[in-house]
C-alpha cells in the first residue's frame, strides 16, 4: 500500500483518506469526487470596530486643545492608538482552510487547518492519491 501523506492529523494512502479531529473519519479514495479548497477568512470582529471608534474619538479629543499641551496630548493619544492597533491586529483570527469533497452525493469536510504548510501537504497527498485512483483494483 502506497502512503502519500502521514502526519499528526491525517493519513493518506492509495485507498483511504483518514483524518483525526475530535473523532476519526475515514473515506475511501474511490468514493471522493469534486474535491476543492474553501478558504475561511476571519470575520471582522469588535477589534476592527474599536479601531475606527478610537480614531474618531481621538480626533475630537486632540483637536480642541490649544497651546503647548496640545503637542504632548496629541503624542500620547497617537501612541495609545498605535499600541491599540498593534494589539488588535495581532489578536486577529487566522485564516482557515477546508478541504471539501462530495461523497455519496453529500458534501463532506475532509480536513481543515489554520496551518498553511500542513494544509498544503495534505492537499498534495490527496491530489497524488486521486491521480493514482485509476490503478486501484
Amino acid at each position: 500500500m502506497t502512503v502519500f501523506y502521514r502526519g499528526r492529523r491525517a493519513l493518506i494512502t492509495q485507498q483511504v483518506f483518514e483524518a483525526v479531529c475530535v473523532g476519526r473519519r475515514q473515506y475511501a479514495i474511490r468514493d471522493l469526487t469534486d474535491v476543492h479548497i474553501v478558504r475561511l477568512d476571519p470575520a471582522s470582529g469588535p477589534g476592527v470596530r474599536f479601531l475606527g471608534l478610537s480614531a474618531l474619538l481621538a480626533a475630537f479629543v486632540v483637536a480642541p486643545v490649544v497651546g503647548p499641551e496640545s503637542k504632548l496630548l496629541a503624542g500620547v493619544a497617537g501612541s495609545i492608538l498605535l499600541v491599540g492597533s498593534v494589539v488588535v491586529l495581532r489578536r486577529g483570527s487566522p485564516v482557515r482552510w477546508e478541504l471539501v469533497a462530495t461523497r455519496a452525493g453529500r458534501s463532506v469536510t475532509l480536513f481543515e487547518s489554520a496551518d498553511q504548510t500542513e494544509f498544503d501537504q495534505v492537499c498534495r497527498g490527496l491530489q497524488r492519491a486521486l491521480e493514482r485512483r485509476s490503478e486501484l483494483p
